[in-house]
C-alpha cells in the first residue's frame, strides 16, 4: 500500500519520518489518487469550518447582517489573532447585535507572535476573540441571532444551531450519520473518513450553488483572513488565485478543493498519523505535485513547505525534510 511519507533528514541521514494517509476524489466521490487508507477515519478538526461557516449563508444570517466576503473568511478561518482579524470578528458580533462576552471558545494568546507581544508590552491579556476559532464561533452565535435560537450553550451538541450544522456537514459529505467528539474550542467535532472530507471540499469547490461560491471566493480571495502571516492555507491560496481552498486542522489534518487547469474540480484530504504538523503542508503540496496542480518553479512563499532547511540553534542548516511516495510496509 503506497502511502505519503516525509522523511526528516539530517546529515544526509534520514533522522526520523512520519507516515499520512490521503486521497484525492472528483465532486462525485469518485477516487483519483489514493496514497494509503482512503476510508481512514479522523477528527477533521478546523477543516470542517468551510462546511460549519455554511451556516450563515444558508441561515439568510449573511444577507440580513449585511456581512462581507472578508467577515465570511474569517468565520470560515482558524486566524492567526493579529488585528486584522480581531477587528473583523468585532464587527461581525457588532452587526449582529451581540457582544463577544457570548463567546465559549476559551483563551489562548495570539498565533501570531508579534501580535501576541504587543498584546504583553501593553499589559493586556488575551480574550476568547484572540482564540483562532473565535471566527466560527461568532458565526454559530449569528447563526442563532438570525434563526431566533438561544444563544446560550450554543457548543452543546443537541443545541438547535448545532443540529443544524450537522445537517450541513452530513449533507456536503454524503453521511447519514456522523460520530462528534469536543473540539479543542468546544464545539462538536466530526470524525469522517479521509474520502467524504475530500468529497465535501470538491463539491464546494465546484461552485455550483450561491453557497459553495461564496465560500470559495470569500476563502480563496481573502487568504490572510483563513490563517495569517506565515501560515500555510493563506500562502497556498496566494499562490493559486481563484483556483483552490484549502483548511487544514489540528493533530495534522487538512482538505482542499482545486480546479486543475483543464477545468476539472478535484478534492483532496490528508492526515498525518502521528498529528506532528511539520509534515502535513509538505504532504498537500505533494499530492497537489503528483495530480499535476503545483510544478516547479513554485511560488517563494511556498518555500518553506516544498524545499525547507532544517537548522540547528546557531542557524546552520543541517538537513531538510522531504515527501515521497512509496510502499508502506
Amino acid at each position: 500500500m503506497k502511502s505519503l511519507i516525509t522523511q526528516v533528514t539530517r546529515s544526509g541521514y534520514v533522522e526520523s519520518y512520519h507516515v499520512g494517509y490521503g486521497v484525492i476524489v472528483d465532486a462525485k466521490g469518485g477516487i483519483v489518487k489514493a496514497y494509503g487508507d482512503s476510508e481512514y477515519l479522523t477528527y477533521v478538526r478546523s477543516s470542517a469550518k468551510p462546511m460549519q461557516g455554511m451556516a450563515v449563508l444558508r441561515s439568510g444570517a449573511y444577507d440580513n447582517f449585511k456581512l462581507t466576503p472578508e467577515e465570511l473568511a474569517v468565520i470560515c478561518s482558524s486566524h492567526s489573532g493579529q488585528p486584522i482579524h480581531i477587528k473583523k470578528v468585532l464587527q461581525i458580533f457588532s452587526k449582529a447585535g451581540i457582544g463577544p462576552e457570548l463567546l465559549a471558545c476559551g483563551i489562548h494568546p495570539p498565533i501570531h507572535r508579534e501580535s501576541a507581544q504587543a498584546l504583553e508590552a501593553a499589559g493586556l491579556a488575551p480574550q476568547q476573540m484572540h482564540n483562532n476559532c473565535s471566527g466560527k464561533h461568532v458565526g454559530m452565535l449569528a447563526t442563532c441571532v438570525q434563526l431566533g435560537f438561544d444563544p446560550r450553550d450554543y457548543l452543546n451538541p443537541d443545541h438547535p444551531v448545532q443540529q443544524y450544522i450537522y445537517d450541513i456537514v452530513k449533507e456536503y459529505t454524503s453521511s447519514a450519520s456522523i460520530h462528534r467528539g469536543v473540539d479543542g474550542c468546544s464545539a462538536p467535532v466530526f470524525y469522517l473518513p479521509l474520502q467524504k472530507v475530500a468529497l465535501a471540499f470538491a463539491r464546494i469547490s465546484q461552485q455550483g450553488n450561491r453557497e459553495c461560491r461564496q465560500i470559495f471566493q470569500a476563502m480563496n480571495g481573502f487568504p490572510h483572513l483563513v490563517g495569517g502571516q506565515g501560515r500555510f492555507d493563506t500562502a497556498l491560496m496566494e499562490s493559486y488565485p481563484e483556483r483552490i481552498m484549502s483548511k487544514g486542522g489540528a493533530e495534522a489534518v487538512s482538505a482542499a478543493g482545486f480546479m486543475m487547469p483543464n477545468g476539472e474540480v478535484y478534492g483532496l484530504a490528508v492526515k498525518v498519523l502521528d498529528g506532528n504538523y511539520r509534515a502535513i503542508g509538505q504532504m498537500v503540496l505533494k499530492m497537489l505535485e503528483d495530480i499535476g496542480f503545483v510544478k516547479e518553479p513554485v511560488a517563494e512563499r511556498l518555500m518553506t513547505w516544498w524545499k525547507p532547511e532544517l537548522k540547528n540553534h546557531a542557524k546552520r542548516i543541517i538537513g531538510t525534510t522531504n515527501t515521497i511516495i512509496a510502499e508502506q510496509s
